[in-house]
């Protein structure tokens, strides 16, 4: 018995001077992480074996992990943030050390703190045990800083000097990289001042950053990226057994119906019903953690050991989350529209978008003009819209002049142009009988011809440039019917149109609430717009034109054209982020302009939103005793810049094959599962 008691008193000191067991953070995710309702679609504890292509990534975190730097170019809502949230509990817990985590603004930091932080801190009571008593802004455990024993982590955004520039740091997360701005004042690179703060801890240091991409070119997660072993996400494939990557071209199913999505494998072309894929990624990673390198993450570029490099799209969403359905679904929205396939490149496939709407050519334009006659609005031609550009001209006075486009607009945002005018004159004042001020109002009374006899039509609105000379542009309106007269002012803004502010003076030059409301104009979106239907095929004969098409009449001269196709897209450095804008390469472009300005006030009046059922109105109210039939839908077929898509082959079958193996090769008894 005593020498019992005695191994026993052995043992219990022997268990106390062992160390910890080192654990990696997926290791420790899964042991201590619950997710709560509020913070989490799927409340309980953590599973990486849910998102198994996070394991390698947050598991180089770890302290018994030799990497000391990864970058992880990825989708929207596929986990990024969640593994750094891993990391700040493990460090917390088991690796304590001096850590930064950055967001791009103050309000995401907070965001994240309060969403996700501070939730899981309180729902694993070893990590509550180590921090101190919430105490408002201080005491060590707040939005911005959390102490525990040997460590501190603090969250920050990449705007903040302070926090760029103190003390030494061991781990250091960069999320959203893409969202920050390139500098800081003169203070620099927001990137580069964190990163000179891990120098003190040499190759002890841990650097993670995590983004979507943006535009080619100007993207640092794709930077990162490119400099490292560029690894991609390998799974086995249930019919072949071969490593294969989900690819967005491989996606495929029948034009219309997204639900027929199937994945075909590159190796043998079988489709893959969706609800294979929870085992696919599943085996794809035990392979990988059994020594099998050619699943799990596989580096494309072995011989880079400067950083480790990761790159997945939507399509490995886990089950239950982001559907291929949902996917294919976005894919046909996007079709013609520019903006939302920018952001479905972005946002679903996870790579860069590479900008198009170059201008198209000047001389293609012109020689592809069309025999319908000038000043008289075609068929198919239902609202006119014109746009209005100020110019002083050389030495002011008479040598001005306003220069006006009007378009005929229709169904599917087809257009025609009606007329290109220039009523010369000293546009500085509105009140003489000789101004182009008085031409200008006299084209609100006139009446346009319609290509189906006896129909005529006035203008429903113009758009007036107020970039320049704004008091002559306000007063000028105050005297004309605010519904059909818009002063605008072009930004580089998200939206065409942004809501209007009350910025008029009355005749007299005094401010007046009531006066003239200014809209101001995102005149970079529209220009991408416009660039990008300028570009579409014309349509054949009997065919209907493609969405947005534009329409011009013989009798423009190839200046038209040139001012009209005058600008080209750059890259430039405002306030501190990259933007990308328009500039001109010559040095007039007023037919740009005010077609950009028609546009805007056609996007006012609401004709993007228009249904069959307005349109037939529209054609009613002006006499039409024949109804235009609805254009058939239009999906062009070319894939978002930049990214490696292609639309679905609707001529490939896209039913279920069980059972099948590619010729000649065993299939895996995993799938027999």
């Amino acid at each position: 018995m005593l020498c019992n008691a005695s191994q026993l008193a052995a043992d219990q000191i022997g268990a106390g001077l062992r160390p910890d067991p080192t654990l990696t953070v997926s290791e420790w995710a899964d042991q201590n992480r619950i997710l709560d309702s509020k913070s989490s679609p799927e409340p309980g504890r953590w599973r990486t074996s849910r998102t198994p292509y996070l394991r390698e990534l947050q598991d180089n975190l770890s302290i018994s992990s030799p990497v000391i730097e990864f970058c992880f170019k990825k989708p929207t809502q596929i986990g990024g943030t969640a593994m750094f949230e891993n990391a700040v509990g493990y460090v917390m817990d088991h690796a304590p050390g001096p850590g930064l985590f950055l967001q791009p603004s103050q309000d995401l930091a907070k965001r994240l703190v309060k969403q996700k932080i501070d939730p899981m801190i309180e729902a694993c009571p070893t990590l509550t045990a180590k921090l101190p008593a919430k105490r408002g802004s201080g005491g060590g455990n707040n939005l911005e800083e959390k102490e525990f024993p040997g460590g501190m982590w603090l969250f920050k955004w990449a705007s903040s000097t302070a926090g760029l520039r103190s003390a030494s740091i061991r781990y250091l997360l960069m999320d959203e990289l893409d969202e920050w701005k390139t500098e800081i004042g003169e203070q620099g690179d927001p990137e580069q001042l964190a990163r000179n703060r891990t120098n003190a801890y040499g190759k002890r240091k841990k650097i993670g950053a995590a983004s979507t991409p943006t535009i080619t070119g100007a993207s640092k997660i794709s930077a990162l990226y490119d400099d490292s072993d560029q690894r991609v996400y390998k799974v086995p494939c249930p019919y072949c057994d071969l490593p294969i990557t989900f690819v967005f071209k491989h996606l495929r199913w029948t034009k219309g119906k997204p639900e027929t999505a199937r994945y075909h494998c590159q190796e043998c072309d079988t489709p893959i019903d969706e609800y294979r894929k929870t085992l696919m990624l599943e085996e794809g990673d035990r392979r990988n953690l059994q020594g099998d390198k050619r699943f799990g993450w596989v580096p494309l570029n072995p011989s880079n050991k400067h950083r480790r490099g990761y790159w997945i799209n939507a399509l490995y969403s886990p089950v239950g989350f982001k559907s291929w359905e949902e996917i294919a679904q976005e894919w046909e929205a996007a079709q013609g529209k520019p903006a939302k396939l920018k952001t479905f490149t972005n946002c679903v496939l996870g790579e860069t978008w590479n900008e198009q709407g170059e201008a198209p050519d000047n001389d293609t334009l012109f020689k592809r003009r069309e025999k319908f006659e000038r000043n008289v609005v075609p068929a198919g031609g239902l609202l006119l819209y014109a746009g209005v550009d100020v110019q002083r001209g050389a030495g002011g006075g008479k040598n001005g002049w306003l220069d006006v486009t009007i378009y005929a607009y229709g169904r599917n945002r087809e257009r025609w142009l009606v007329d290109h005018r220039q009523f010369m004159g000293d546009t500085a004042d509105e009140q003489s009988p000789e101004s182009p001020w008085k031409k200008l109002e006299a084209m609100l009374s006139e009446q346009w011809p319609h290509a189906h006899a006896g129909v005529t039509m006035r203008l429903q609105a113009m758009g007036v440039d107020s970039g320049d000379q704004a008091a002559t542009v306000y007063r000028w309106a105050a005297l004309q019917d605010p519904a059909r007269v818009k002063c605008l002012k072009g930004e580089n803004l998200s939206v065409m149109v942004a809501s209007a502010t009350n910025v008029a003076s009355d005749v007299h030059g005094k401010k007046s609430k009531r006066g003239v409301k200014l809209y101001r104009v995102g005149i970079n979106l529209i220009k991408d717009e416009l660039y990008a239907d300028l570009q579409r095929p014309p349509p054949g004969l009997n065919e209907q034109a493609p969405t947005g098409y534009v329409h011009f009449p013989e009798a423009l001269d190839p200046e038209f054209f040139a001012q009209l196709t005058g600008e080209r897209r750059v890259q430039r450095l405002v306030k501190g982020k990259v933007a990308t804008l328009w500039e001109p390469i010559r040095p007039r472009v007023e037919v740009l302009d005010t077609t950009v300005y028609g546009r805007a006030v056609s996007y006012l009046a609401g004709i993007d939103r228009f249904t069959e059922d307005h349109w037939q109105a529209i054609e009613q109210s002006l006499g039409l005793d024949i109804t235009t039939p609805p254009p058939a839908p239009v999906v062009p077929g070319q894939p978002p810049a930049g990214a490696s898509v292609s639309p679905p082959d609707s001529t490939r079958k896209t039913g279920h094959t069980e059972n099948r193996a590619a010729p000649g090769r065993k299939r895996s008894k995993f799938w027999d599962r």
